[in-house]
C-alpha cells in the first residue's frame, strides 16, 4: 500500500494539469518520501524531465538530486520557456553556484511567450545579484506585456526588501500600465516613455529605501512565492 506521502506527492505532481497550473503544486511534497520512496520519485521526475515536463525539474530540484545533473545540463539548449528557467534554477541550486543564472535571464529578455517571461521573473527572486536587477529594470522599461513589467517589478522590491506590490507605489504605477495601439506608432512610442519613467522612478525607489537582499541561494529560501 502507498504511503499518504507518497500519494500526496502523485497528486501534486502527476495530478491533473490543469490544476497544477492554475494552482500550483506542493513542490516540497517530494521531500516528505522516505529513502525508498523519493529512489523511485527520483528516477520518475528524471523521466519526466526528458519528457520535456518542467515539474520534473522542480522535483529534482526539491531533492537536490546530483543524479539529475548530467540530465539536467542535457535538457538546458534543448528546453526552453519555463523548463528552461526551472532547469537552470535545479542547476544553480544543487551546484550550488550561479553559472546557470544567465539562461534565467536570457528567457526573461527573450522568452517568446509572455508568460515564460514572468515565470523568469518569479524565478529570479532566489537570486539578489546586480546582474539580475539590471536585467529586471531593463525589463520594466522595455517589456511589451503589462504583466511582466508587473512581476519585474515586484522582483525588484522584494529583491530590496521592501513589501512586492508595485500598485502600491501609484507615482511609479501609473506609468506601467499606459496601454498602446500596436498599430500606431505615436501610441506605442508614447507608451514605451511612460515605462522607461516607471523603470526610473522605481530606481530611484530602491536607492533611496530599498537595500539588496545578502542571503545566499544556497540557502534555498526566497522562492517567487514569499
Amino acid at each position: 500500500m502507498s504511503s499518504p506521502e507518497w500519494n500526496r506527492f502523485m497528486d501534486n505532481y502527476y495530478g491533473d494539469s490543469y490544476m497544477m497550473w492554475h494552482d500550483g503544486i506542493d513542490e516540497k511534497s517530494v521531500t516528505k518520501l522516505n529513502d525508498e520512496e523519493r529512489e523511485k520519485a527520483e528516477d520518475m521526475l528524471i523521466q519526466s524531465l526528458e519528457d520535456g515536463s518542467h515539474y520534473g525539474a522542480i522535483g529534482l530540484r526539491e531533492l537536490r538530486s546530483k543524479k539529475a545533473i548530467p540530465f539536467l545540463i542535457d535538457n538546458l539548449e534543448s528546453g526552453g520557456g519555463t523548463l528552461k528557467v526551472e532547469i537552470a534554477v535545479a542547476l544553480c541550486l544543487i551546484e550550488y553556484n550561479l553559472v546557470y543564472l544567465p539562461h534565467i535571464i536570457d528567457v526573461l529578455r527573450s522568452g517568446g511567450f509572455w508568460s515564460y517571461r514572468i515565470d523568469a521573473a518569479r524565478a529570479l527572486r532566489r537570486f539578489p545579484t546586480e546582474e539580475v536587477v539590471e536585467a529586471l529594470f531593463e525589463s520594466v522599461a522595455k517589456d511589451s506585456e503589462y504583466l511582466v513589467r508587473n512581476h519585474a517589478s515586484e522582483t525588484i522590491l522584494f529583491l530590496h526588501g521592501l513589501h512586492p506590490q508595485i500598485s502600491e507605489h501609484k507615482e511609479i504605477f501609473q506609468h506601467m500600465i499606459v496601454n498602446f495601439d500596436v498599430d500606431d506608432e505615436p501610441s506605442v512610442d508614447n507608451a514605451f516613455k511612460h515605462y522607461q519613467t516607471s523603470s526610473e522612478l522605481l530606481r530611484n525607489l530602491i536607492n533611496t529605501s530599498g537595500k539588496l537582499r545578502q542571503e545566499s541561494i544556497i540557502e534555498d529560501i526566497w522562492t517567487w512565492k514569499q
